[in-house]
């Protein structure tokens, strides 16, 4: 069997692992929320002999679920004991309405995806100008 996933969690765990490289340490989990097509993103790393967790909501709805899902800010207990730093953190689509986040998350805004009016929709990456193709066409 094939490997397959959807093509819009495919650019934002993209996104995620622009700012949690895996040339830094960090692993990255997705698995997801069970609130429609949210999903949770659990990045770990271990450094300087601490265990560092980042839980990251992925959600592409206009406004940020509330309340926000237990997972997300339940802290865990390491197997080996060694203390663990967790963090919090929220990825929308640019210009969602994040004012139900509370305080302490931190809130990513995704580069792939915008809300236009009540439109989600994808932003695509400028096309290059050249001279095979002008930007304008001749009248």
């Amino acid at each position: 069997m094939g490997f397959s996933s959807d093509i819009m969690h495919d650019f934002v765990a993209k996104e995620i692992k622009s700012l949690f490289s895996s040339y830094d340490g960090w692993k990255y989990t997705e698995k997801p929320d069970g609130s429609g097509y949210d999903s949770l993103v659990i990045l770990e790393r271990l450094n300087d002999g601490h265990r560092e967790s980042v839980k990251v909501l992925v959600t592409f709805t206009r406004s940020v679920p509330v309340p926000l899902p237990e997972e997300l800010t339940a802290t865990k207990r390491s197997m080996d004991g060694t203390p663990t730093r967790v963090a919090s953190a929220v990825m929308v689509p640019a210009n969602a309405d994040t004012s139900a986040v509370p305080a302490g998350i931190r809130i990513y805004t995704m580069r792939s995806f915008a809300f236009e009016g009540k439109d989600l929709i994808w932003v695509k990456k400028p096309v290059r100008k050249t001279e095979n193709a002008p930007a304008k066409i001749p009248a």
